[in-house]
């Protein structure tokens, strides 16, 4: 049994979700962009209705991908499970293959602060130049929010292959139209098209929606300059060489498979200093109340952060800190 995690409703967060072995399931092929663009512009269009979840900005890259996103309700780990199962259902079905897709626990880090928002955001948008693939952002091929503009929506049509395919295969198979499998094939209950919509995040009031966009992506040619003046005249790989990575490889020298996953991020030495100590204090807090709640005891107040049972059976929960409201 995981742990359980502190997640705040209407909190911002930072996601990072890795294909399993760091494997470049995500290169970024004209088909894959499409089927990524049209899952993500589903399930957020559901999520935002649902649960009033907002998204600042995203970007898929080779191995994994990044968000940051308001956490609505506090449910971001329904959200996930939901977009990576449609996922990797479309293109494991585009490629014949079966089995795990993303690693099971993605890093999911409470953002506290406007600036920190501000960095998470940039950082998001220049992943594929820190990871030395190409050396704008403006280069990268793959699903991203760096085109995008505050409260525009980007109609996206479903791509006809894999699961949304009108040429399926088992649908004139004796056993399956002797199962009655046959006649389910090419029912898919999705539209034909989905909606994909960038939200402002709630940083600098002072800025305009055109003036905040503007800022982000001034910040994001600076570390993309900064990038490049570390890499000291080094090259990158390029987009036409990453699209050539077969899907199945795994890098030699990936990430460190199990480091320390942070679990918060804050501006000041001050916030740090408190998300730690409610976080350490966090899972004995958890377990009391579960175990007075499992003997009988309903009106047990659970600590605030607390997810799946505050969603699942509506139990009472503390407010949230007051410097976690602003973020």
């Amino acid at each position: 049994m995981s742990s359980p995690r502190n997640l705040y409703p209407n909190t911002t967060v930072f996601v990072t979700c890795r294909c399993v072995h760091q494997s470049f399931r995500l290169v970024p092929k004209p088909i894959v962009r499409r089927i990524v663009d049209f899952c993500f512009g589903v399930v957020s269009s559901h999520y935002r209705e649902e649960t009033g979840m907002q998204f600042y900005e995203f970007e898929f890259i080779s191995t994994h991908y990044h968000l940051v996103a308001n956490n609505g309700t506090g449910c971001i780990t329904d959200f996930l499970q939901d977009l990576n199962a449609l996922i990797a259902r479309e293109l494991n079905a585009l490629r014949g293959t079966s089995g795990a897709f993303f690693d099971r626990g993605p890093g999911i880090q409470t953002v506290v602060g406007g600036g920190r928002v501000f960095r998470h955001c940039v950082y998001t948008l220049a992943n594929a130049v820190a990871a030395g693939i190409v050396h704008k952002t403006a280069h990268w091929k793959g699903s991203n929010s760096l085109r995008m503009e505050y409260g525009k929506e980007y109609v996206v049509s479903k791509p006809r292959v894999g699961l949304w395919s009108k040429k399926v295969q088992h649908k004139h198979r004796r056993s399956s139209q002797d199962s009655g499998r046959a006649a389910f094939a090419d029912r898919s209950k999705l539209a034909d098209t989905a909606v994909l919509t960038l939200d402002r995040p709630p940083i600098m009031p002072e800025l305009s929606d055109v003036e905040l966009r503007a800022k982000i992506r001034e910040a994001l040619a600076k570390n993309e300059a900064e990038l490049a003046h570390k890499r000291a005249g080094k090259p990158v790989l390029g987009i036409k060489a990453a699209l050539k990575i077969h899907w199945r490889t795994v890098p030699k020298d990936g990430e460190e498979l199990f480091g320390r996953q942070p679990n918060f991020s804050t501006e000041t030495v001050a916030q740090h200093i408190e998300m730690k100590r409610i976080r350490r204090r966090f899972p004995s807090r958890y377990a009391d109340a579960l175990a007075r709640w499992n003997a009988g005891e309903r009106d047990v107040v659970f600590p605030a952060g607390t997810v799946r049972m505050r969603l699942r059976h509506n139990v009472a929960t503390e407010p949230i800190p007051d410097f976690l409201r602003a973020s």
